[in-house]
């Protein structure tokens, strides 16, 4: 039987409202196979958390905000009788412990990586006892675990680490197969595991995916579904593209760049555990639970060089940088790339000349960015430039980079609209293209590429016309 277990991951908004307990109880109902359950935070948790721990706060407001996050998770289950219940004791207990970290933190007047880890980590805490309370609610035998209890071994990369994946399998499996065989559904949190130094350590923002698809590769299993409140893939985001429609299945690489390129449905690394084990990735619309969905996986590659789809990224700028020489400056770019990944600033893409280098960064990230790159040792700047208000296109396909004449199309459809491109990407990756315009052009040069390339299938008959929903 453990060869055709599941695991089935469900979004934050999946599990921030009662009425979506019963969807969650209907589809484990249907498929017994589903024994493992992760767990992202209720909607909105983490991101109180990441606010909470932003400034410096005083006891009442702590009180406060601790009151709040019980009445949240509290009124999501039907018989909240402290005393008389193992999930409220519980949870009591976990906002009890976060409360006292909290208070630390105000004391102390400091954070270190390792506690603004643990402090975030209590979403996914809270959320798995409610989670697999509800589900007992309705009939499911759910049992709620902590994945750094429980043996999902990290490196000590706090906020962003990576999953161990040898030593996870060795400490986890025997644990969940004990599970299964007993005949549980696992509820265990998304989003963090246990470093080597015994400490909790997360995944970053949306690592969720992430942590169901490293259970899968524990538990060597070939199925990942990613439960959401939309569906899988598309050819691009219908909000701009009216006519796009959904997409059957995609390679991992195709996923991966578009996850990391603006799509939201995955979270890009989860690709790695399941492409290290063959798993797939079924992309699944919690609201249309028949629907096939996306699946991704080692037997979903086309390389016939077609544009499956079409991501963006919004709100960045580019940062010129201007060096005397800056081109034949060998270690410049991986110093200055270096500088700013250790400021947890995120490089999109970057170019090179002899007198410039330019970085494609968030908006909010260029003060910062100048900073860091001020200080490179060694290195004297002549001047950054800023360009404010660019937009970051990424087409993808597998084959791309084999296919002859795909960027031609791209720059002519977006040329003949008036838009003007900026920084272009190509090479990086054999299935992925990219290129930035002002963001006031963004949806017109979006809508031009797709028509360019699925022109010919706004047909509603179009086979995928049935499959999936959402970006």
């Amino acid at each position: 039987m453990a060869d055709a277990w599941k695991v089935a991951k469900f979004g934050g908004n999946c599990v921030s409202r009662p009425d979506m307990y019963d969807r969650i109880a209907k589809v484990l109902r249907a498929d017994p196979s589903r024994k493992f359950v992760v767990v992202s935070a209720i909607a909105g948790v983490t991101d109180s958390l990441v606010a909470t721990l932003a400034k410096p706060r005083e006891e009442k407001e702590i009180d406060l905000y601790i009151a709040e996050l019980r009445r949240i998770h509290l009124s999501l289950l039907r018989k909240a009788r402290s005393g008389h219940d193992a999930a409220v004791d519980s949870l009591e207990a976990l906002a009890t412990k976060l409360e006292r970290l909290l208070y630390g933190v105000t004391y102390t007047e400091e954070i270190t990586p390792r506690t603004r880890d643990f402090v975030l980590s209590f979403g996914e805490r809270m959320s798995a006892q409610v989670v697999a309370a509800s589900l007992r609610e309705r009939g499911v035998d759910a049992v709620p675990h902590e994945a750094d209890l429980i043996g999902i071994i990290t490196d000590d990369n706090y906020g962003n680490a990576t999953a161990m994946l040898d030593e996870t399998r060795s400490h986890l499996a025997p644990f969940l197969k004990r599970q299964g065989d007993a005949d549980h559904v696992s509820v265990i949190t998304g989003f963090f595991g246990m470093s080597h130094e015994g400490k909790t350590a997360t995944f970053g923002r949306g690592g969720s995916d992430y942590s169901a698809a490293v259970v899968a590769y524990a538990l060597e299993l070939p199925n990942v579904e990613i439960w959401k409140d939309v569906g899988g893939f598309m050819s691009a985001d219908p909000k701009i593209v009216p006519e796009a429609f959904p997409l059957s299945a995609l390679s991992y690489d195709e996923a991966a760049e578009l996850s990391y390129f603006g799509a939201k449905v995955l979270h890009p690394r989860a690709v790695q555990p399941a492409r290290a084990c063959s798993a797939s990735l079924v992309l699944k619309n919690l609201y249309e639970p028949a629907e096939v969905g996306t699946r991704i996986g080692p037997d979903t590659v086309d390389r016939s060089g077609d544009v499956k789809s079409i991501s963006f990224v919004r709100d960045l700028a580019t940062l010129k940088v201007f060096a005397s020489g800056a081109g034949s400056k060998e270690t410049l770019l991986s110093r200055a790339a270096t500088a700013l990944s250790e400021e947890d600033i995120n490089v999109y893409t970057a170019a090179t000349s002899q007198t410039c280098i330019a970085f494609l960064v968030d908006s909010d990230a260029v003060g910062r960015s100048k900073k860091v790159l001020g200080r490179l040792p060694g290195v004297i700047l002549d001047h950054v430039e800023v360009l404010p208000h660019a937009s970051l296109i990424c087409f993808v396909g597998e084959g791309l980079g084999y296919a002859h004449g795909i960027a031609a199309r791209v720059f002519r459809a977006v040329a003949e609209k008036g838009v003007n491109v900026q920084l272009i990407s190509a090479g990086a990756s054999m299935v992925a293209y990219t290129f930035t315009v002002e963001s006031k052009n963004l949806e017109a040069a979006v809508r031009a590429v797709h028509r360019e390339f699925f022109g010919h299938r706004y047909d509603i008959t179009h086979p995928s016309a049935a499959v999936g929903s959402g970006v």
